[in-house]
């Protein structure tokens, strides 16, 4: 073997030996801050406090978009007894690439939508079983049942994604989505018995931290 060729060897090695620390390292690490949590807390409180008579939640879901993607930056909470459990997910395309940064309530954006969602109907459909989400925000999020915004899952959110990503100089990043929520298939089955039907969802930015730019809306707290 040639020389070149043994530092080209030598090289993928270090690098596939470096992936798979980082990897390793990458799926130990759930990523979601206390500010998101809190803020989600306060949505469900402000709309529980308008809608009296809707049944408790027994899981809450919080996205915290101030994450890259790589992280496990959704964790979903049993509201009875506390428990985390942490997912990755995907963002929308046309919302940045590593963060998401920009945000829509529009028809056609590509983008992800901030704010707080319930979670409607159990299907199956192009993208296996998938939930249907409405969203709560009149401002933010209120065109995701119609946008078709939902819950799914796609292989693009995995670790051998991030790895070819990175490998290819395109960041250390799982796939992106047309605006829905995406998970790694071999959770979704898990994602949607915790949140069933009349479970919430929570979408947090930052705005001062990521310049957060929400297209197509004014920027509030209110919800229906």
């Amino acid at each position: 073997m040639t020389r070149k060729a043994l530092l080209i060897a030598f090289g993928i090695t270090a690098v596939l030996l470096f992936t798979g620390t980082l990897s390793g390292f990458l799926l130990s690490l759930p990523a979601v801050s206390d500010e998101a949590i809190q803020s989600a807390y306060r949505a469900v409180s402000k709309y529980r406090s308008s809608h009296p008579h809707d049944a408790a939640p027994q899981h809450l879901a919080i996205v915290d978009y101030t994450k890259p993607s790589f992280f496990k930056r959704m964790v979903i909470i049993d509201m009875n007894i506390g428990s985390k459990s942490f997912y990755r997910v995907a963002h929308a395309a046309k919302s940045g690439t590593l963060e998401a940064r920009r945000f829509s309530n529009i028809s056609g954006s590509n983008m992800s939508s901030l704010g707080l969602y319930k979670t409607g109907n159990v299907y199956r459909g192009d993208h296996g079983l998938a939930i249907r989400l409405h969203g709560l925000d009149s401002l933010k999020n209120s065109n995701a049942f119609p946008r078709d915004i939902v819950l799914h899952s796609a292989d693009y959110v995995s670790i051998p994604v991030i790895i070819e990503n990175l490998l290819t100089f395109n960041g250390p990043r799982i796939g992106r989505s047309n605006g829905c929520f995406v998970v790694t298939p071999s959770k979704i089955e898990e994602v949607v018995d915790k949140l069933g039907r009349g479970g919430f969802i929570y979408a947090h930015g930052e705005a001062e931290h990521f310049n957060t730019e929400i297209v197509g809306s004014k920027k509030n707290d209110r919800l229906e």
